[in-house]
């Protein structure tokens, strides 16, 4: 559940405009192993690639067991 608030699209725009080397990282809070227990991984692809990757993984899988 995310309690935070949504941050403006000029927040992002501005970070992404300020260099590496004067980015703040303290104001970060420290996260453990358990904080990301339920995590997911967002994708912005589209329907076309994530099957494309659906049939690499597929073919991984089955190259890895010795049917491919």
């Amino acid at each position: 559940m995310n309690t935070r608030a949504d941050k403006p699209k000029e927040y992002f725009a501005r970070l992404l405009d300020t260099p590496e080397a004067e980015i703040d990282y303290s104001d970060i809070p420290p996260t453990t192993a358990a904080d990301w227990k339920d995590a997911e991984i967002l994708l912005p692809i589209t329907a076309e690639e994530f099957q494309a990757v659906k049939q690499f993984i597929r073919r991984q899988r089955q190259q890895a067991a010795g049917n491919g």
